[in-house]
């Protein structure tokens, strides 16, 4: 649900007021919060597998310049 900006602080500051006067509640809000929130996305195969072959040609193109480089 999306509140108009005035909305959402004035509500804001309810909140601020209520968990500055019951730590109890406070402490159940934050329970609430952690427990709602939605799951963190984990990165896809493809996407490990796109970075690791990345940084494997930026590891073998460093090699080749430090070899051309020295020798």
């Amino acid at each position: 649900m999306s509140l108009p900006l005035h909305e959402s602080r004035v509500l804001a500051l309810i909140e601020m007021g209520l968990c500055r006067e019951d730590r109890e509640l406070a402490e159940r809000f934050e329970m609430f919060n952690r427990l709602s929130a939605p799951p963190r996305p984990e990165p896809s195969l493809r996407l490990c597998w796109v970075l690791t072959a990345a940084i494997l040609v930026a590891v073998l193109v460093v090699g080749a310049i430090a070899a051309a480089v020295s020798g």
